[in-house]
C-alpha cells in the first residue's frame, strides 16, 4: 500500500498536516473529509524518498533509538504529572525530539487520539517504533489511573537496555577493527606486494625457504582463484543465511551460540538480563505472572529459549509455581532460583527478578573485560605472527643471496 504525504485544514482553520498509508489519493481524499479535513494537498512518497529514509536507517543505531524512547518515557512521565493534556504532550515532545522516525510515529499518534483511540491503542499502529512492551506497559498504566508510574518503569527499563547495548557495542569495537585490517592487509599483500617479490625471485637462481614458497603459494591462489573463492564465499553466505533464517536453522544455531567460547556465556547473560528486567517491570505494573512471561517471551530473539519459556508458561498454567517452572530455563542457577522462590513466597516477586537483573548488569561488565583479555592477546599474536612469516619470506632469500655473493 503506498505511503502518501498530506496538507489540509480542519474546521477551525488549522493546518493539519501528516502521512498516511492508503489505497489511493482519492481513498485517502475521502477519509480526510470524513474526518473534516479539507485536503490542500496529497503527494505520494517517490521511491527514492523512501529509499533515502531507509539508507538514513541504516545510520540510527538500536542504541540511539533506545535513548530516545527513553527519553520520550520520562519526558511524558513529568508531563502527564504536570497535567498537561496528552495531545499537546505529545505535540511538544515529537518537535523537539531529534529522531525524525519517532517524531513522526508521535504525530501519528496524535492523529489516533484526536480520533478518539487511547494512547496505547495509538501506538499499536507503529509497531517498529513501540515494542508490545511498551504498548502494554502503557495500557496497563491507563486502565489503573497509573500512567505517570507506568512511564516511569518504561524510562527506567529502556535507559538500562541502552546501557547494556552501548556496553557490548564499545567492548567489540577494538576486535573488529584490528580484525578487519587484518584482514585488509592480508589481501593487500597477497595481491600486491608479494606478487611483485615473487617476479623477482622467479629471475634469480636461488633456493627459496618454505616461507617464501608458502606465501607465493597463498598469493598464487589469490591471483589465480580469487574470484572462484569469493564466488563460492558469496553462494554459501546465501544458503548459511536462507538456512539460518528457517525455523529449524535458527533454532539450532540459537541452541549453539549459547555455547560457544567466550561469547556464549556473554549472550546468556544478556537473555537473562533482559529476561529478568522484562519480568521485574511487568509485575511491578500490576499483571500477572502468566501473562508477564507471555508478555517477555515476545521480547526474547533467541527460538532456544522462547521454547523454554513456553515449557515454563504451560508448567505455571497446570498450577505450579513460577519457580519450579523457570528452573527449566538455562538461565538461573540454583541460587537465583531460590532467591526467585523466596520473593514468590513473599509478594516480592518482582524486586526479587529486579535484583538478579541488576546484578548480572554489573557482572557483564566484568565479562566484557575479561573477553577483552582473552582477544587482545589473541589479535596481537596474530599479527605478530602475520609479520613473522612475512618478514621471513620476503627477506629470508635476500640474506641468501648475500651470503652467496660473499661466498659464505
Amino acid at each position: 500500500m503506498p505511503q502518501y504525504m498530506y496538507r489540509g485544514r480542519d474546521k477551525n482553520g488549522a493546518l493539519r498536516k501528516g502521512e498516511r498509508f492508503s489505497s489511493s489519493a482519492d481513498a485517502l481524499n475521502l477519509d480526510l473529509i470524513k474526518e473534516g479535513v479539507t485536503p490542500i494537498e496529497i503527494r505520494q512518497y517517490k521511491t527514492y524518498e523512501n529509499l533515502w529514509e531507509r539508507f538514513i536507517s541504516l545510520f540510527q543505531s538500536e542504541n540511539a533509538h533506545l535513548e530516545d524512547l527513553a527519553i520520550f518515557a520520562r519526558q511524558m512521565q513529568l508531563l502527564h504529572k504536570a497535567g498537561v493534556p496528552m495531545v499537546t504532550a505529545l505535540r511538544q515532545i515529537s518537535s523537539f525530539t531529534h529522531n525524525s522516525q519517532l517524531s513522526k510515529s508521535l504525530e501519528g499518534c496524535i492523529e489516533h487520539i484526536e480520533k478518539g483511540e487511547k494512547l496505547s491503542s495509538a501506538m499499536q499502529h507503529y509497531p517498529k517504533m513501540f515494542s508490545k512492551l511498551m504498548v502494554n506497559i502503557v495500557q496497563i498504566g491507563e486502565s489503573t489511573g497509573q500512567l505517570s508510574n507506568a512511564f516511569e518503569h518504561l524510562h527506567d527499563y529502556l535507559e538500562f537496555e541502552a546501557k547494556n547495548i552501548k556496553q557490548i557495542k564499545s567492548a567489540f569495537r577494538y576486535p573488529i577493527f584490528v580484525s578487519s585490517a587484518i584482514l585488509f592487509a592480508i589481501v593487500i599483500l597477497n595481491i600486491f606486494v608479494i606478487p611483485t617479490f615473487a617476479r623477482f625471485y622467479a629471475n634469480v637462481e636461488t633456493t627459496l625457504p618454505w616461507q617464501t614458497k608458502f606465501l607465493i603459494f597463498i598469493s598464487n591462489v589469490f591471483l589465480h582463484y580469487g574470484l572462484l573463492l569469493l564466488t563460492l564465499t558469496v553462494i554459501l553466505s546465501i544458503i548459511l543465511y536462507r538456512y539460518l533464517h528457517t525455523k529449524e536453522g535458527r533454532y539450532k544455531w540459537n541452541k549453539l551460540e549459547l555455547r560457544l567460547p567466550l561469547v556464549g556465556k556473554l549472550l546468556k547473560r544478556l537473555i537473562l538480563i533482559r529476561f529478568a528486567q522484562s519480568i521485574a517491570i511487568i509485575l511491578n505494573s500490576g499483571v500477572s505472572v502468566t501473562q508477564a512471561l507471555a508478555l517477555v517471551n515476545e521480547l526474547l530473539q533467541n527460538t532456544y529459549i522462547k521454547s523454554q519459556v513456553i515449557d515454563a508458561l504451560e508448567t505455571i498454567e497446570r498450577g505450579n509455581t513460577f519457580t519450579k517452572a523457570i528452573a527449566k530455563i538455562e538461565l538461573f542457577t540454583p541460587l537465583e532460583l531460590q532467591i526467585i522462590s523466596v520473593g514468590e513466597n513473599n509478594g516480592e516477586l518482582g524486586s526479587a527478578m529486579n535484583y538478579i537483573g541488576n546484578f548480572h548488569s554489573q557482572e557483564i561488565e566484568f565479562d566484557l573485560k575479561r573477553m577483552n583479555d582473552w582477544i587482545g592477546p589473541i589479535l596481537i599474536s596474530a599479527i605478530s605472527i602475520l609479520i613473522l612469516i612475512l618478514a621471513l619470506g620476503i627477506y629470508l632469500p635476500i640474506w641468501n643471496m648475500i651470503n652467496l655473493s660473499q661466498g659464505k
